[in-house]
């Protein structure tokens, strides 16, 4: 008997523990950035957000993979990107340059892209963009 109350009141403070860990995830704006980069994304579901203050991981530039070696490809060289599908936690990012080239590289899937649209902020993780296109000011 004495063991049955005891497993009850184990029971009962791991649910209150567990149950008070909920909440709101910890988004709430997009990170201050240095410069204003005006850009139009689409997402998986054909959904589209036209914001500003734009960046990825708080960064006004994206760090990817090609082959072994690690690139950084800076937002001013960016006309658009396309995001790719999801294989071993990376998507391929195919990047149409300002210069008229294209460069592709891997990039973490769950890495963050953040902005300011007219509604408020937004954050979408990579694998759930389509497209992105840098509007120019």
């Amino acid at each position: 008997m004495h063991q049955r109350k005891l497993s009850a009141v184990v029971i009962l403070a791991a649910f209150i523990l567990l149950s008070g860990m909920g909440g709101t995830a910890g988004f709430e704006h997009a990170p201050r950035v240095e410069k204003n980069f005006a850009v139009a994304i689409t997402d998986i579901t054909g959904n589209k957000i036209d914001g500003e203050k734009f960046s990825w991981e708080g960064r006004l530039h994206f760090s990817g993979y090609m082959g072994l070696a690690t690139v950084t490809i800076p937002f001013e060289r960016i006309k658009d990107i396309t995001v790719g599908e999801l294989r071993e936690r990376k998507v391929k990012v195919t990047a149409h340059l300002t210069d008229g080239t294209e460069s592709s590289f891997d990039i973490d899937a769950k890495s963050h892209c953040y902005g300011e649209a007219p509604f408020g902020s937004f954050m979408l993780e990579m694998e759930e963009i389509r497209t992105i296109i840098f509007k120019k000011s």
